[in-house]
């Protein structure tokens, strides 16, 4: 039932925040608007916390804390031309809410507001957050820091998943394996070593390369993406060097030793080094460290009670709105590995289909956002125990 007293709308704050731009790292803008539809909304306490995150505190007493959450960042807008409708227009046309971040993910922290306020008028015992993250779309920077400086004991993660019970995803895992050959003309490539052709053979024995498998994740994959080759400013000398990268997708339990082992396992040659490369991230306040270009895999247990409580709500609320129920993992990675350190238990639940994330395509259903609001106010009464 919706409350009487007046609650930011959860499409139009959807429209509010794709209207401000937020790429990762300029998340600024949409910070705020989130902050004051918050202030808004009556919660206890809202604000940015030291790295720019938007939080927002409803509390309630003893009793568990539940997190509602979801990134504020954005990718870059993309040819704007391309777009049907402006990707900082925030329009709603045919029943669709337009623009970059409407399914990645700024609707679904909208729908956040909303239930929470909602809940806060239903009543509850404990503390029920709500936090917009930033530099998601980079390193996750903002939620590893809601984990360090927050206490919570559920979370409910919005990322797309058209309507669908999220329970985890596999983790990624980029290696560069590097062939080492000998320069020659090509004229005459018996002088040489070419590591093109070393780079070829290993990745046709690649495919014979046994990876596990999980029965919820499916089976862990390395597919080849890309392959460069030294030197790379003529075409008539037998390559010294070729670069080719690996996308591994991992399950839990695998660890980068696991996967560079299963790697090496497909060389027959010695002149080939493995490793994990790393790029230089500032971090708020101008430090840089190094992040290596790994993200974990997470599974919440199927039958734990998080799981089974979130299946008996989810069931329900989208019964009412004649909205199928299903339940599966999401095929990208997500914030839920930094989110549920300490063990704490990540669900996810979203608004909009995933495969518009990052296209000039993207648009989430309005009807969307109104079941999503509904289920994110039952699982946060569910979680925390509701008085209603």
């Amino acid at each position: 039932m919706m409350p009487d007293m007046p609650v930011p709308d959860a499409v139009e704050l959807a429209s509010r925040l794709v209207k401000a731009p937020s790429v990762s790292g300029s998340e600024g803008p949409a910070a705020q608007v989130l902050v004051a539809a918050m202030r808004d909304a009556g919660f206890d306490d809202a604000r940015l916390d030291a790295v720019g995150n938007a939080v927002g505190i409803i509390d309630r007493g003893p009793g568990p804390t539940v997190l509602l959450t979801g990134h504020i960042d954005t990718v870059s807008l993309g040819d704007e031309s391309a777009w049907e409708h402006p990707p900082l227009s925030g329009a709603v046309v045919d029943g669709r809410l337009w623009g970059r971040g409407s399914v990645d993910m700024k609707s679904a922290v909208a729908c956040m507001v909303q239930a929470a306020a909602e809940a806060k008028d239903a009543g509850f015992r404990g503390r029920l957050i709500v936090a917009g993250s930033v530099l998601e779309e980079t390193n996750g920077f903002g939620s590893m820091h809601l984990a360090r400086s927050l206490d919570y004991d559920v979370v409910v993660l919005g990322e797309p998943s058209k309507l669908h019970l999220k329970l985890g995803h596999k983790g990624r895992v980029e290696v560069l394996a590097t062939f080492t050959g000998a320069i020659a003309h090509a004229a005459q490539p018996d002088l040489g070593k070419n590591a093109l052709e070393a780079a070829a053979r290993y990745v046709a024995a690649l495919e014979q390369v046994e990876l596990p498998t999980s029965q919820v994740l499916g089976p862990a994959t390395a597919t080849p993406t890309r392959l460069v080759t030294y030197p790379s400013s003529t075409t008539n000398v037998v390559p010294g060097k070729a670069e080719l990268m690996v996308d591994c997708r991992t399950l839990t339990g695998q660890s980068v030793e696991d996967v560079l082992t299963a790697l090496r396992g497909a060389s027959a040659n010695g002149a080939v080094e493995f490793g994990v490369p790393s790029s230089t991230v500032v971090e708020p306040g101008g430090q840089t460290r190094e992040s290596p270009h790994v993200a974990p895999a997470y599974l919440l247990a199927p039958d734990s009670a998080t799981a089974r409580t979130a299946r008996t709500v989810l069931r329900g609320v989208l019964e009412e709105a004649a909205v199928p129920f299903e339940e599966g993992v999401w095929w990208f990675c997500t914030d839920a590995p930094h989110l549920s350190a300490g063990g704490r238990p990540v669900v996810g639940f979203g608004p909009g289909e995933e495969e518009l994330a990052h296209t000039t395509r993207e648009s989430v259903k309005v009807s969307d956002l109104v079941v999503a609001t509904r289920a994110y106010r039952e699982l946060a009464l569910a979680y925390l125990g509701g008085t209603q």
